[in-house]
């Protein structure tokens, strides 16, 4: 049961026990004021104290001294540990994503290292295949060397028969003379001697072909490897890429529903923590006042002497201490809310992807910079158009893109509504500047004003990370937040140990730093104020603050 309702089952016993010994009509003005239950509950008390009390009243009040020290307090004090055990587990989200993002990491360093390994292996094989390249490049031109010898060798010794065929063979000739024979046998020994040149230049081409298709194989061999080499690295860039898309997109996803959870909770939970540091200093007055009853055993105080303000005021000045602390407090009722860790700087370099940092963006294939960085310095491929003189060899294949991916950045989640309102109404020329609004856009931004969680102190500059501004009549204020989303300002507010000041606060804030009584400023609800009975919802955020 939450301690207002016991605290309301504590007040009807106090009112009943008021009926005991008070005539209808007194018991009828208490619940005709419709207090908070702590407030009727010391009402009463000091009632006591004015008017006496009856035996019954007496033991109703040993009774509820004991029922504040062994039931109320100590369940208000379970609830605030409840509450912090609450905000623990919430914040210990932060550390579950944060390792996440980090087992990540893992995965895209390993991603990374791969890739590496296969760009290297990918470049050496590209350098093998440069070599056969070249091989098979001058076998073929050697080849064809060869073939252009043979040729001409044949063609000489076509001549040659020509020239004997004519010798032979023309009309009127007679073969049978000794002079004939004695001219034509050089002509014989010539044609035998090309002959066996023109054997030997053949022999030299077929023997040279097998090592050309060798060659040729060899290339066709290293280009398969090297092309698959090329899928593999292509494949494994891509990989890498997405695995750094999933991670970031996963990390700002979820960081952005815990940020804005928590976040929405330590608003809540301030409050309420307000609410039982007053419930406990009310409850040290009013077990004051019931053993002040006690001790007097009844008796009025006197009214001429003042004796009942001496003694209210005795209770009310001796308990009105600082919960917080350890001598005269209860420290169980002052919670602690861990800040959101900050934003993970981005990893130092690609092979440096480890712990919690963000990894960047890489080249991907078929990019700008891919190419530049895998395909730019390997061994060039001869273009065409091809001849003899300069051979062509096997082309590089395409390169094979990877499926588009979205750019992961940071979110905004609107979990909790955000509200503004001017920073000082009462200040303002134009009524109305910034009137109260609900902001629905999570992209929405108006400034920063934080309030402790007592509503005691208002703080609008020198917050960590702030910027320096300077007003138009020259002031200059340190830590200011312009221009910020609901989430961003609760961070700041909650980083700083306050939260956002409500509505019926910003007029107690006029004149606190950062020229903020002429903004929009992010403002939460009083209790039982309702912003549709008020307003009409914001449909554009606001973005620039007004500065004069």
């Amino acid at each position: 049961m939450p301690s207002s309702l016991r605290l309301s089952a504590l007040l009807f016993t106090v009112v009943s026990a008021l009926d005991l010994q008070k005539p209808t009509h007194a018991s009828a003005s208490l619940l005709e004021q419709k207090k908070p239950a702590v407030a009727n509950l010391m009402a009463s008390a000091k009632s006591f104290l004015k008017n006496g009390a009856t035996t019954d009243v007496i033991e109703f009040a040993i009774a509820t001294l004991a029922e504040i020290n062994e039931t109320v307090i100590p369940a208000i004090i379970q609830e605030s540990e409840s509450d912090q055990q609450f905000i623990n587990s919430l914040h210990s989200r932060f550390n579950d994503i944060r390792n996440a993002l980090a087992a990540g990491n893992q995965e895209i360093f390993q991603l990374n290292s791969e890739e590496q390994a296969e760009s290297a292996a990918h470049k050496s094989c590209r350098d093998q295949q440069h070599v056969a390249c070249e091989g098979k490049r001058n076998c073929e031109m050697e080849l064809y060397r060869k073939w252009t010898v043979w040729v001409t060798e044949e063609e000489e010794l076509r001549e040659i028969h020509d020239h004997i065929s004519g010798h032979f063979c023309p009309e009127g000739t007679n073969g049978t003379l000794h002079s004939f024979r004695v001219q034509s046998v050089p002509w014989m020994q010539q044609y035998m001697t090309q002959k066996t040149v023109v054997e030997g230049a053949e022999s030299s081409y077929d023997l040279h072909v097998p090592e050309c298709r060798i060659t040729h194989i060899a290339l066709d061999h290293q280009s398969a490897i090297c092309d698959a080499h090329q899928t593999t690295l292509e494949g494994k860039a891509c990989a890498h890429a997405a695995k750094i898309n999933e991670v970031l997109t996963t990390y700002y996803n979820d960081i952005a529903q815990a940020s804005a959870s928590y976040n929405c909770a330590v608003e809540e939970v301030m409050e309420l923590e307000a609410d039982r540091k007053r419930e406990w200093i009310t409850l040290q007055i009013v077990n004051c006042l019931l053993g002040r009853v006690h001790e007097m055993n009844g008796r009025p105080c006197d009214s001429e002497t003042g004796e009942v303000d001496v003694e209210i005021a005795h209770c009310e000045q001796g308990h009105y201490v600082e919960v917080c602390s350890v001598e005269e407090g209860e420290p169980r009722l002052c919670l602690i809310y861990p800040p959101i860790p900050p934003c993970p700087p981005p990893c130092p370099a690609r092979d440096q992807v480890t712990g919690v940092c963000i990894a960047q963006e890489n080249p991907t294939p078929c990019e700008g910079d891919w190419h530049n960085q895998e395909y730019a310095n390997l061994p060039e491929v001869p273009l065409p158009p091809f001849s003899e003189t300069h051979p062509g060899c096997n082309a590089y294949p395409a390169c094979e893109g990877c499926t588009p991916l979205v750019t992961p950045v940071p979110i905004t989640v609107d979990s909790c509504p955000g509200y503004t309102v001017d920073g000082c109404a009462s200040s303002n020329d134009v009524a109305g500047e910034h009137p109260l609004s609900i902001m629905r856009d999570p992209e929405g931004t108006a400034d920063v004003r934080c309030c402790s969680i007592g509503g005691d102190v208002c703080q609008s500059q020198d917050f960590e990370g702030g910027v320096v501004f300077e007003a138009t009549n020259g002031d200059i204020y340190n830590g200011c937040y312009f221009g910020v989303t609901y989430q961003e300002a609760l961070t700041v507010c909650h980083n700083a140990g306050q939260r956002i000041c409500s509505t019926s606060e910003m007029e107690n804030c006029c004149n606190t730093g950062c020229w903020h009584n002429h903004h929009a400023i992010w403002t939460s609800l009083d209790a039982g104020q309702q912003i549709y009975d008020l307003v009409q919802p914001v449909v554009q955020p606001v973005v620039q603050p007004q500065l004069d």
